[in-house]
């Protein structure tokens, strides 16, 4: 009975003790502050009715106190509460406050009230009798010229205001417009009819800004406006045309944050072996001036997923060859070249916000082609992307593009042509061996136009035939320039060292002139690899190969004769990390792959040695997971009998080494080259 006794009283105490704490809580206002979205007031403690707002309290001042004239309170920062008749206090949103005054602040404004559910609270302020010495306006990359009805979109453009202390501020409201000296409200929507110059004004207080807009008579072509050729009608026109994609992926429309593209976006991924056509329709033959809006996307300092710390300038005229004409022309491949000077460039632009700032790509510029003719119908205007950038993940790229604008135009001069072109200083080298390409470094042509001026073109400007790789029996080569024409003597021998790239792949059909070493994917999938670290003596290397692939390495011998045959090529048989290849086993080379060796229809089988292994590379070996897949060593093959002309080394991809579980692939190797040394 004393042991159930005692236990009834220590519950009882507990109890009492319980009571006395929460009472303390609650005189102490422990929990009486709440978030104003889990405030539900409750019943006055001294009446019938809901509870009232009996106080409003600062509790943080605002970021700012300090104003000019003019300006409005900016309540950031500001913390306000209001403390409830039952007894509760809660945080209030500035949202569901009134400010007074509610716009432009005077010098005699001392104070702010903020006033909520009927009570009020101030906030001292000073406000500066300083005057606005000036204004200035940024538009960022809103294109300020437009065709004749299109809409200009100025809502983003940021105003600041100077004043005589020398202090500024970007001012968010106060300010009004006007166009060509008419009142305007909204700047979201402006749509001019009126072809030439007008002014835009900004207007704040005494102090005002102008932007000139530009409205010409023509109109638009929108660059991410790309239509496939099966989508294409005979009501199309004014479209896009992506007639070639890259290695490295097609032209596609991209947007970035803010759209600074004048449309809803612009063409981005434009690399080296893409063909553009940008087809402009007229009602009639005319003329048009022809301004393409682009900007450099040249990025040498990446901050991550294409979000550039800094985007190098880039030379126009080393990103394209450009050519023109009518739709005919460019079915019948007859189109004119169009050139740009070599002064013409595309701003770079860098930034240190970590992480970098995708906005740089979009630093737009005006480049233009000059007057053009136009006939009646489709005309084409062709971007053929030959650059020679190539950006820090190892890209080929040219620019982004925006639009093209067509303006027309009555004021056409028919462009000057050559008469006469002279080589006035030969180049530094005349003699080559065969499969080298003509170098024009060091020449210097000069050429009389038909308008009696004389001009000293930059090699860029030059067509040089043949362009591609050289053969025993060329002796001159031909240089032209708008329509005049020049030789220079050369000396070509034979080649006693040929080295085919792995990444020099083509089809039969679309081989280039000239182009006598090359790579034929007969039957498969392999393609030209341009992984970090790679270390390929071309840049690339032949990689993704699969069991069953037929390859061919063509190989040009300018006479016949003996040769020795070495293959540069590296183990890919990653034993485990899937493509983080943690481990890269050993592999033979005759595990990886059968070949044959000969010309034309006749070719022999090639016994490689069983001992001939590819070594493999372990995790802690390379810091780069991809690096572990270029351990590149030299593998003689033997020497062989070559006939002048062609000779092919015919590998079957046949991997003789299991899958791999995480990669569920069977490869044995990649390729950088293959050489052969003539005797």
């Amino acid at each position: 009975m004393k042991k159930k006794a005692r236990s009834i009283l220590f519950c009882v105490l507990a109890l009492v003790l319980s009571l006395m704490f929460a009472a303390f809580f609650a005189a102490c206002g422990g929990t009486n502050e709440k978030d104003p979205d889990d405030h539900d007031p409750g019943k006055d403690p001294g009446g019938d009715g809901p509870a009232t707002v009996t106080e409003l309290v600062i509790d943080t001042p605002p970021d700012t106190t300090e104003y000019y004239a003019g300006e409005a309170f900016d309540p950031t920062g500001m913390v306000v509460k209001a403390k409830w008749s039952d007894g509760l206090t809660v945080s209030v949103g500035m949202s569901e406050c009134t400010i007074t005054p509610a716009g432009a602040l005077s010098v005699s404004d001392k104070s702010v009230t903020i006033t909520y559910e009927g009570k009020s609270v101030t906030q001292a302020i000073n406000v500066k009798d300083i005057v606005v010495s000036s204004v200035t306006v940024d538009t960022g990359n809103t294109a300020l010229k437009a065709a004749a009805g299109d809409v200009i979109d100025l809502s983003d453009m940021v105003v600041t205001a100077h004043y005589a202390d020398g202090g500024s501020r970007v001012i968010g409201s106060g300010y009004t417009f006007e166009l060509d000296g008419e009142p305007i409200d909204d700047v979201s929507a402006i749509v001019i009819e009126d072809w030439g110059t007008h002014t835009l004004e900004v207007v704040y207080g005494e102090a005002s800004a102008k932007i000139e807009l530009e409205i010409f008579d023509g109109f638009v072509i929108e660059a991410e406006n790309i239509i496939s050729a099966d989508k294409v009608t005979e009501d199309t026109v004014n479209y896009v045309e992506i007639v070639k994609g890259a290695d490295y992926g097609s032209p596609v429309a991209r947007s970035v944050p803010g759209e600074p593209a004048s449309g809803d976006a612009y063409m981005g991924s434009v690399f080296k072996g893409s063909v553009i056509r940008f087809h402009v329709y007229a009602e009639e033959a005319c003329y048009a001036d022809v301004i393409l809006r682009a900007a450099s996307c040249y990025m040498t300092v990446d901050g991550g997923a294409w979000s550039p710390m800094k985007v190098d300038e880039q030379q126009f005229n080393r990103l394209f060859e450009v050519s023109y004409g009518s739709a005919a022309d460019a079915e019948a491949d007859t189109l004119e070249r169009l050139y740009v000077d070599d002064d013409v460039i595309l701003a770079g632009s860098e930034t240190d916000k970590p992480g970098g700032d995708p906005l740089l790509l979009v630093n737009w510029m005006d480049v233009t082609f000059g007057t053009l003719p136009l006939e009646q119908g489709d005309n084409v205007i062709e971007f053929n992307v030959v650059t020679d950038y190539v950006n820090c993940k190892g890209e080929p790229i040219a620019c982004n593009i925006d639009r093209l604008e067509i303006v027309y135009t009555d004021d056409y001069t028919p462009p000057a042509t050559a008469t006469e072109l002279t080589v006035k200083t030969p180049p530094t080298k005349t003699e080559y061996k065969s499969g080298e390409s003509f170098d024009p470094a060091g020449m210097v042509v000069e050429a009389k136009m038909s308008d009696g001026t004389t001009e000293t073109p930059d090699i860029s400007e030059l067509e040089i035939s043949p362009a591609g790789p050289l053969s025993v029996g060329d002796d001159e080569v031909t240089i032209s320039y708008r329509g005049a024409t020049a030789v220079q003597a050369i000396t070509v021998t034979a080649a006693s060292k040929v080295t085919v790239e792995g990444e020099n792949i083509y089809k039969a059909a679309e081989l280039p002139e000239g182009m006598k070493n090359w790579v034929e994917v007969v039957s498969g999938m392999g393609k030209a690899n341009n992984e970090r670290g790679s270390g390929a003596s071309g840049g690339k290397y032949l990689g993704t190969t699969h069991a069953g692939d037929v390859i061919r390495f063509h190989i040009w011998a300018d006479n016949a004769g003996s040769g020795k045959i070495t293959v540069r090529a590296a183990s890919t048989n990653i034993l485990s990390g899937g493509w983080a290849c943690e481990e890269v086993g050993d592999s033979k080379l005759n595990d990886y792959a059968s070949f044959r060796f000969g010309s034309g229809d006749s070719l022999a089988p090639v016994t490689v040695d069983d001992s001939v292994i590819l070594p493999g590379v372990k995790e802690t070996e390379h810091a780069d997971p991809l690096a572990r897949l270029e351990n590149w060593i030299n593998v003689e093959l033997g020497t062989f009998d070559f006939v002048a002309g062609d000779n092919i080394l015919e590998l079957t991809v046949d991997p003789d080494i299991p899958v791999n579980p995480d990669t569920w692939e069977a490869s044995g190797c990649n390729i950088d080259s293959v050489t052969v040394e003539f005797a």
